[in-house]
């Protein structure tokens, strides 16, 4: 047996485009905190959260009675790795780095949308050609 097996394709996609989601959020504060003093950059293990989210776990939902609640049903961010060579402030983000993994992000989360939409234009031209 597989480690994906019985998972439907769009519902892996559509959760893939979710983490993606989360993984440029946590990125964006990095980058976002380029100048903040002792701050150090949080990353998010892809595949864990992937597998996490695909599984119902590490997320959960809290009940909103108002819309002005906010939403605290995301991922912990954990950490992977640390830069060795900190500023002068003890801020540990790497601009360079973080900007590489934001495209590499951006990639991915184009190519899980143009699966789906694949997908969903191959069911299209079946039930057209089912008429």
């Amino acid at each position: 047996m597989t480690a994906l097996s019985g998972v439907d394709t769009s519902q892996l996609l559509v959760t893939a485009m979710k983490v993606c989601k989360e993984n440029h959020r946590i990125l964006a504060s990095n980058i976002a905190n380029i100048d903040t003093p002792n701050y150090s950059p949080l990353s998010l293990d892809f595949q864990s959260a992937l597998r996490q989210s695909l599984n119902g776990q590490g997320r959960v939902s809290l009940r909103t009675t108002q819309p002005q609640h906010i939403d605290k049903s995301t991922h912990r961010p954990t950490f992977e790795r640390l830069v060795q060579s900190p500023k002068n402030d003890y801020n540990t983000v790497d601009l360079d780095d973080q900007m590489a993994q934001l495209a590499q992000n951006t990639d991915r989360y184009t190519t899980y949308g143009s699966l789906l939409v694949k997908q969903f234009d191959q069911i299209k031209s079946m039930l057209a050609a089912m008429r």
